[in-house]
């Protein structure tokens, strides 16, 4: 594998403040592309920006805390996390977190219909798995599991997909937010060649 894939993305950290938020979340730099560059920090700021939305708009939220974390930095992949806390003046605060995964080669950001081939059955195949996972841990439900989404919340962590649900969504307060670990090897055969999930399977 060439040395491109062996070499991070460099990010820091900027603040995002106002009398009711504080919100700390990454910029890329160093980019020999200003383009690809500027596509990548326009999303995160995007999403930041939703995150903050999504926590203060339903919710008649008072303050917001936020802050992110990378998960994948290598391979010319790049995904992290964005978490939103809402602390609106009840007895439990709620948080909502939204992840995106970025091909640092072009700045593309993906899906998750987005990683798998046409015709794969992986929305089957990724309820299953995850399915499996929430009888074995005796996670609680709030209703039928309906399943994965095309648009499933999700990111990449080392040879890992990480599916994951907001709260509510799936289950009560008190579980948080579900998360699920798919081996990467798990499900080679269905994801897109050269792909960013793909690219992970490399050995370096």
């Amino acid at each position: 594998m060439s040395a491109e894939f062996k070499k991070p993305v460099s990010v820091h950290t900027l603040h995002y403040v106002t009398p009711n938020i504080s919100f700390y979340y990454p910029m890329v730099y160093g980019l020999s592309d200003l383009i690809i560059q500027q596509k990548i920090n326009y999303k995160i700021t995007s999403l930041m920006l939703q995150v903050v939305s999504e926590v203060i708009n339903p919710y008649s939220t008072t303050y917001v805390t936020g802050f992110y974390e990378i998960k994948t930095n290598e391979r010319n992949v790049l995904s992290i996390t964005l978490s939103a806390l809402g602390d609106f003046g009840g007895a439990h605060p709620f948080t909502v977190v939204r992840s995106v995964s970025f091909d640092v080669k072009t700045g593309d950001y993906y899906k998750l219909y987005q990683l798998f081939k046409p015709n794969s059955h992986y929305i089957e195949k990724l309820s299953e798995m995850v399915y499996k996972q929430i009888k074995e841990r005796e996670i609680p439900l709030l209703g039928e599991f309906k399943g994965v989404r095309m648009d499933q919340d999700y990111y990449i962590a080392d040879k890992t997909l990480i599916i994951y649900f907001q709260l509510y969504e799936i289950s009560p307060y008190y579980v948080g937010l579900p998360y699920f670990s798919i081996p990467i090897y798990n499900i080679s055969d269905i994801i897109i060649k050269d792909s960013i999930l793909d690219r992970m399977l490399y050995y370096l």
